[in-house]
């Protein structure tokens, strides 16, 4: 196993996916834990589950099929039990005659080809594909009866979308753990975010978040309310007699095969207390800067500022425009051995190896502020302040950026131009902000329209009309989503972000001390090669990955000013 292993490691460090030190290292990682290396990589990160998938595929001369864009037969899924698919993560495509073509995420698992041969009776053809689009596919798209080779008649049914397990229908005090776990499962399954809990006059209304949308997935009894609080304030290990006060914990869960840490928040209403959960999965914590979203200028003109010795970096945005996947995504490009990277968050969403990260504790002293002033003591080399909000913090963050460190961090503002006002307004003095801010990235976050069930489709004459302003172009039909059980019938499926970058050049750092305004400021980075938010937008809209209403919502707030 070890050769074949070192073979397929060899393989990813030709497409230079891989290098030969993280191979090595790898192989290292494997003669301890007894597993491939293929598996190794993807646990600790240092490969993509796309890009193995990839690699396996040109090392064993199996083709890779992309399940985004191809549609699996009915009559193939139609062999393999729901249950059986799930367990070896199969996915039956395409059944031509006595062959069955067999996407595997791991084609070297025999035990899994000879299930499927044996229930199935036929040829298999094998495809590599990405597990998770396996698993993705099978959960939202498997809904069916098969019989076995004996004939008899088996019910593997997806339960509809929205709609509650049998779990769900009947809980009494003995299943309120499974039935939790079920929620969640279910949740993360639909792709949510948040799981909302809300109890109104006469039931318990469940929503999910969803490419944050609310969705209504369910109505329950009234009377089950307290016990779902109380078991959820005891996971969170929160105080269960306290009803009034609002109250934050967290606890963690193994779905299958990923690790999901869950955030709690209590609030009480006048009908009682509703909670959310935030599903943090750590599967997804480490992106890379060019899966966000950003244009190909812009994504340069950033990295470009990441390769500054120090100064000053800031995100910017509203609560829930992906300023924290930004920075997180930043740090994973910067990351070195011979970096000491630290953060202050508040609170920590994802960790992940190589970075030392720490938690804003009120109770116990630890602001923003008293973090930075204690990661001067720690020989750091680069910062990441979770988010500016105060003028003790602002200024101490800017002192740091202007003694040599790198300084990440995130802060509310409309705009980039308006983020350096912002820090005028917390008393941070335009010299300093001149000299130790490098640059700012404003950013929003939109739906991607449905892959699986967009149309060219004839918009609205305000879509026509913001085509035409930013443009300058007629064009009357763009890509919508018609609604499909990958996207819940929304036409939406995914997220993407919108971003401009602003640098601060000589000349607009000249503006700002000479008081020029926020829209003078941002005129002049235009002038620069700065691609507006709104543009970035409805390039989207171009290239069909989004539609005009979802970027009218996204920088509406942002003409408002």
């Amino acid at each position: 196993m070890q050769t074949e292993s070192k073979k397929l490691g060899e393989t990813l460090v030709k497409r230079k996916i891989i290098t030969p030190e993280q191979l090595e290292k790898a192989l290292e990682l494997q003669q301890d834990s007894g597993q491939r290396v293929d598996k190794v990589l993807v646990e600790q990160g240092t490969v993509t589950p796309a890009d193995m998938a990839t690699a396996i595929s040109l090392y064993l001369g199996i083709p890779f099929i992309n399940l985004l864009q191809r549609k699996p037969q009915q009559q193939a899924t139609a062999l393999i039990p729901k249950a059986l698919a799930r367990k070896h993560s199969v996915l039956p495509v395409e059944l031509v005659g006595n062959r069955l073509v067999l996407a595997m995420a791991d084609p070297l698992d025999k035990l899994a080809y000879r299930d499927v041969q044996d229930v199935s009776g036929k040829i298999i053809d094998l495809v590599v594909a990405v597990k998770n689009d396996i698993r993705q596919w099978i959960d939202q798209n498997y809904d069916h009866s098969v019989k076995s080779k004996t004939g008899t008649e088996q019910t593997y049914g997806f339960q509809p979308r929205h709609k509650a397990t049998p779990m769900m229908e009947r809980i009494d005090e003995s299943s309120l753990s499974q039935f939790i776990d079920a929620l969640v499962s279910e949740a993360i399954q639909e792709r949510a975010s948040d799981i909302h809990i809300e109890p109104q006059k006469d039931r318990l209304r469940i929503r999910y978040r969803i490419d944050g949308v609310l969705h209504d997935v369910k109505s329950l009894p009234l009377d089950i309310h307290p016990r779902i609080i109380s078991r959820l304030k005891i996971l969170a290990k929160m105080n269960i007699t306290e009803r009034r006060q609002p109250q934050d914990g967290h606890f963690s869960l193994k779905d299958e095969d990923k690790d999901v840490d869950v955030r709690v928040a209590t609030y009480d209403t006048a009908c009682g207390e509703m909670i959310v959960l935030r599903l943090l999965n750590r599967a997804f914590s480490l992106f890379e800067l060019d899966e966000l979203g950003f244009n190909p200028l812009s994504l340069e003109r950033y990295e470009h500022m990441l390769e500054a010795p120090f100064g000053m970096i800031i995100v910017i945005g509203p609560t829930g425009s992906g300023k924290t996947t930004t920075l997180y995504a930043s740090v994973n490009h910067l990351r070195r051995d011979e970096r000491n990277i630290l953060t202050i968050e508040d609170p920590i969403e994802y960790e992940f190896d190589g970075v030392n990260q720490g938690q804003v504790n009120v109770r116990a002293g630890l602001t923003f502020a008293s973090g930075l002033r204690a990661m001067l003591r720690l020989d750091p080399d680069i910062i990441v302040v979770g988010e500016i909000r105060d003028r003790e913090t602002a200024q101490m963050a800017v002192q740091i950026a202007l003694t040599g460190r790198l300084v990440l961090s995130s802060m509310h503002a409309n705009d980039a131009a308006r983020a350096l006002f912002r820090l005028l307004d917390l008393g941070v003095e335009p010299s300093l902000i001149s000299s130790s801010v490098i640059g700012v990235v404003s950013q929003r976050i939109v739906r991607r329209v449905c892959r699986h069930c967009c149309r060219l489709t004839r918009a609205s004459p305000e879509a026509q009309l913001t085509y035409w302003e930013e443009f300058g172009q007629k064009r009357t039909r763009f890509l919508y989503g018609t609604g499909c059980d990958f996207c819940a019938d929304t036409g939406y499926f995914g997220r993407v972000g919108l971003f401009e970058v602003m640098l601060l050049s000589d000349e607009i750092q000249r503006m700002l001390m000479q008081g020029a305004s926020p829209k003078e400021i941002e005129t002049q980075a235009v002038q620069e090669g700065m691609i507006t938010m709104r543009r970035d937008g409805m390039i989207k809209v171009r290239e069909g990955i989004t539609t005009p209403s979802e970027v009218n919502k996204a920088v509406f707030s942002v003409q408002q000013f």
